[in-house]
């Protein structure tokens, strides 16, 4: 990961150094005493060779998160969970009394603010810009879950039902991301050729979900003696958790 390291003087810094695959853009303070600090963030893009304006915020530490930021949804479901954990697909935005209201959601959640306009990232932080994780609606918060990986509980499991159990819930990682992945990319380009794969992936990720409850009523039969046992929230939940790392990880969600 590139760092961020001071350039010819005291208000710019650059993220990696220059003519280098891993620049990334620079920050340059644009205001001096007395009025208020001001700096401008600027993201190198890659593909057109040339560096575009993403916003500003009025410290340094803030607009640096604007470049090569990650923006996550901001739709907030409740205090313990937080907001979607999953990356922002659009920005929809609304003039209200003279304000520009604005709110990043994922795929699953772009249609939610009905009679906003819709916007990809790109074309708004160009226009207006945008920073990472400014939340409108509450904290930004991400559900925080103390159990260790599906991977890791696969390896930890102590019976054969408990493996399955955990291998049928790893299998639901794969199609929930690829399922927020579609409805992000359908999000952004409603076309009736991209409703297909939407369909095709929502049907895929019904399909091994429930493969998994299936197999958490074995195991909680069979290991616990519980019947008709069904999966708790707290494992919807670590399923979503590492679907929104995956997506991460992929870059598919932006």
């Amino acid at each position: 990961m590139p760092e961020w390291q001071q350039g010819g003087y005291d208000g710019v810094f650059y993220l990696g150094k220059q003519g280098t695959e891993e620049y990334g853009g620079y920050v340059v303070k644009v205001d001096s005493e007395p009025n208020p600090e001001k700096w401008f963030a600027y993201e190198y893009d890659t593909d057109k060779r040339t560096t575009v304006w993403v916003g500003w915020a009025p410290t340094r530490e803030a607009a640096q998160t604007a470049v090569k930021g990650e923006f996550r949804c901001e739709v907030w479901r409740s205090k313990e969970q937080g907001h979607c954990p999953f990356p922002g697909a659009v920005v929809r935005s609304k003039e209200y009394r003279g304000e520009l209201l604005r709110m990043v959601l994922c795929g699953e959640h772009s249609a939610v603010m009905d009679g906003w306009e819709t916007h990809r990232i790109e074309e708004f932080r160009a226009r207006y810009g945008l920073l990472p994780d400014v939340a409108v609606y509450g904290e930004r918060a991400v559900p925080l879950l103390d159990h260790p990986t599906i991977r890791e509980c696969v390896l930890d499991a102590t019976t054969m039902t408990e493996r399955n159990m955990w291998i049928a819930l790893n299998r639901v990682v794969r199609p929930l991301a690829e399922l927020q992945r579609s409805r992000a990319h359908y999000a952004r380009f409603p076309l009736d050729l991209n409703k297909r794969p939407c369909i095709d992936a929502r049907a895929g990720w019904k399909r091994t979900q429930e493969q998994a409850q299936g197999m958490y009523a074995v195991y909680m039969r069979e290991d616990h003696g519980q019947e008709n046992a069904t999966l708790p929230n707290e494992l919807l939940r670590l399923i979503e958790r590492e679907a929104a790392e995956y997506l991460k990880n992929k870059k598919g969600g932006k």
